[in-house]
């Protein structure tokens, strides 16, 4: 039953996402005039701007997963990353699960020849980091933000204690198993993998994430902007990764209505009128989501193209 649930969420997400949106008009009281006033108000050069973001937070996005390759001694080309980022995306829009990280696995792999040992520690690693650095910026930003404590020394030390302890177990854990079977072996692969990432690359890996996600703040910004709300960088880049480490946590497909509502509940705790912060979040999953399927769709052919002339110069 839940299976059948998260394909229905992820095959019908707009109708879905449709009805989530009617949910939050009915609780809060607002029309759909209102909300159709506000995003028509929107300009063709502001979309434009929009999707200018979009397409920079991806280029970031790509940039990231090749050096990450390169750092662990498996680089790959460019546009082979480009189409791999769009066409998983489509992967992870249309299934239940998540079968656009085995995805990409299986495409670097066809591509570029890396091992599926290394493509599934990128894809960890890239998890990780990101759910990981949301939660950091979501759980001090908030304590920052909704407290209105300076004193915060405390649960900063305990959080790096626990996570620098969790690794260190973890590590021996691995550097310990021992055993012949295909699971341990495989367990070997991906911490042999991990070892090739040394501090310098890991940090500068981290720091590029982290502008990514000031970037998806500075998406955010932009829209309050265009609804004439005042919003700060600082507020964005919290209520962004807040949303995206509770829709992770939330193991719903695409996060779909826990991220809105989480957006909502920042915006309107700003001061953000109720009807622009419904708009804001509409037109972010629409292009999150939508323009994320679209073009991943796209991409998703051309790699089919691209597959039957690797395999027929195969067959020769």
């Amino acid at each position: 039953m839940k299976i059948e649930l998260k394909q229905w969420v992820s095959k019908y997400w707009l109708l879905f996402f449709l009805i989530i949106v009617f949910i939050f008009m009915a609780v809060f009281k607002i029309s759909f005039r209102d909300i159709w006033g506000a995003i028509s108000s929107l300009k063709l050069s502001q979309f434009g701007l929009l999707f200018f973001v979009y397409l920079l937070i991806s280029l970031f996005l790509i940039i990231a997963r090749k050096y990450l390759l390169y750092s662990l001694s498996s680089p790959s080309r460019f546009k082979n990353l480009v189409l791999i980022h769009f066409s998983s995306k489509a992967a992870h829009y249309s299934t239940p699960a998540k079968l656009g990280f085995p995805f990409t696995v299986y495409l670097l792999k066809k591509f570029d020849n890396i091992p599926y040992t290394t493509g599934t520690v990128m894809v960890l690693i890239e998890l990780v980091v990101s759910i990981g650095i949301c939660g950091v910026i979501a759980f001090f930003g908030s304590y920052f933000y909704f407290s209105h404590k300076t004193n915060a020394v405390l649960p900063l030390f305990l959080f790096f204690f626990i996570g620098v302890l969790t690794l260190y177990i973890l590590s021996h854990i691995l550097r310990k198993k021992a055993g012949n079977s295909r699971f341990c072996r495989f367990i070997k692969d991906i911490y042999e993998s991990f070892q090739h990432l040394d501090k310098y690359n890991s940090l500068l890996y981290i720091l590029i994430m982290t502008f990514i996600q000031i970037l998806s703040g500075i998406n955010l910004v932009l829209l309050a902007y265009f609804f004439s709300a005042n919003l700060s960088l600082w507020q964005a880049v919290i209520a962004e990764s807040a949303a995206f480490f509770l829709g992770a946590l939330s193991m719903v497909p695409m996060g779909l209505g826990v991220r809105e509502a989480s957006v909502l509940f920042f915006l309107y705790h700003v001061g953000i009128p109720k009807e622009v912060g419904l708009s804001i979040v509409t037109i972010q999953r629409l292009i999150s989501t939508g323009l994320g399927f679209i073009l991943g769709t796209i991409f998703g052919a051309i790699i089919g193209m691209k597959s039957i002339r690797v395999d027929s110069d195969q067959a020769r």
